[in-house]
């Protein structure tokens, strides 16, 4: 009872003197969610591109430019400076709003899309950095249980009561499990840096600490709901829709080249006449003859995208249905396993270390017994992390494959 009493004290004040003060800054999965949304990179990007289309698109319903001109005839003396303007008055350029307005709402959809993607890929880093946080948290706490040993143990081998091999073996031990901190502490940064790489320059790529847990999968809802459900809510099918409307709105335009459009002259006339010069205004009418292109080339290349966009939604039904059924599997069978995991280890765990530390007090067990039932407890805990950690990135995944968060909708800010 007693080395088990002074392991835990000493435990404690490791922690209070050496750990406490570095916890560096927390930060949430909510509040890195909305700095990802709000201040990244990434998300400014994805507004500039969808203000790219809407300025490419807004041109689609201009009026064609006027035309100046000035002629000069010099039997005679007749000049004529007018201004040519075409008439659009065919009906092509309420079309071709149409068609830019559906342009602009695919590009925010598949904006949105790439958005939702990247900050999946940052909620799993975020994620991976907790596991890697846990993983050092464990192996440290591993290494402050034992040093207590090693000092029990040198105090007891200085008073003749303990064995040489025993601290020895005790001390090889601690030395493994500190290569294992660093390995450890390595791993951390490598994964805070791939955090911070989604984030903006106010979060400190050192000190930043994620802040949170891997909590438990409450109860899926159905999977042919699931499904239903990212068929409406995913942006890339709807962007393919809204596609698809962007054709059917250009192909009635293009249609409309076969009627022709008038242009418009006005201007002013200077002639030689009898009695002199004479001016005077001119006006005159004129009509395009749609004779080569009437826009058949370009209703039928409209047709075949417009097939093509069919085809390419048909892919993605196929491929949104697949990647919820596989993503609602793997989070069905790693949330079980982590939950059976974690009862089977509260059962057996905790009580395979204490029966371990009794008997080696009692003289029944030898310090490698000990060791092991120590290190048997610490591999126990990091597996049950990290199938609670795979359940969550497996909760992600389905996230991701839905289009939102259905199982975590407190995740937007």
């Amino acid at each position: 009872m007693l080395i088990r009493v002074r392991i835990a004290l000493g435990a404690a004040l490791w922690t209070a003197l050496v750990w406490a003060p570095a916890q560096g800054q927390g930060l949430a999965e909510r509040e890195a969610v909305r700095m990802f949304l709000t201040r990244s990179p990434s998300a400014q990007e994805s507004r500039a591109g969808t203000a790219v289309v809407e300025a490419q698109t807004a041109s689609w319903r201009l009026w064609p430019n006027p035309q100046a001109s000035f002629d000069h005839e010099g039997a005679g003396l007749t000049q004529i400076a007018r201004i040519d303007q075409p008439l659009p008055l065919n009906g092509r350029l309420g079309f071709l709003r149409q068609a830019g307005a559906a342009a602009v709402r695919a590009a925010e959809m598949q904006a949105e899309y790439s958005l939702w993607r990247q900050c999946s890929e940052m909620r799993r880093a975020f994620y991976d950095l907790l596991l890697a946080q846990e993983r050092e948290t464990l192996v440290g706490d591993a290494i402050r249980q034992l040093q207590e040993v090693v000092r029990i143990l040198r105090e007891r081998e200085t008073q003749g009561e303990g064995s040489r091999f025993d601290r020895l073996r005790a001390e090889r031990e601690e030395s493994e499990l500190q290569a294992e901190l660093v390995s450890a502490q390595a791993g951390t940064a490598q994964t805070r840096s791939r955090l911070v790489s989604f984030l903006d320059t106010s979060v400190d790529p050192i000190a930043v600490r994620a802040q949170g847990d891997f909590g438990g999968v409450q109860d899926l809802p159905p999977l042919p709901e699931l499904i239903e459900l990212a068929l409406a809510t995913r942006q890339d099918y709807q962007a393919e829709e809204q596609q698809q409307e962007q054709f059917r709105w250009q192909e009635r335009a293009a249609d409309r080249l076969r009627i022709p459009d008038p242009a418009l002259s006005v201007g002013f006339k200077r002639a030689e006449a009898l009695g002199g010069t004479r001016y005077g205004s001119y006006i005159g009418f004129s009509v395009s003859v749609p004779v080569f292109d009437r826009g058949k080339t370009r209703v039928a290349e409209l047709e075949a995208e417009l097939r093509r966009s069919s085809y390419r939604r048909e892919v993605l039904d196929q491929r949104i249905q697949a990647e919820v059924t596989g993503a609602f599997e793997a989070l069905r069978m790693r949330s079980r396993a982590a939950v059976d995991y974690r009862l089977r280890f509260e059962e057996q765990g905790s009580e395979l270390e204490r029966i371990a530390q009794t008997a080696y007090q009692e003289g029944e067990l030898g310090i490698l017994e000990l060791l092991d039932a120590y290190r048997v407890h610490r591999q126990s805990s990091l597996r049950a992390l990290e199938l609670l950690a795979a359940s969550k990135q497996a909760e992600i995944e389905l996230e991701r494959a839905a289009g939102k968060p259905v199982l975590n909708p407190e995740v937007l800010p």
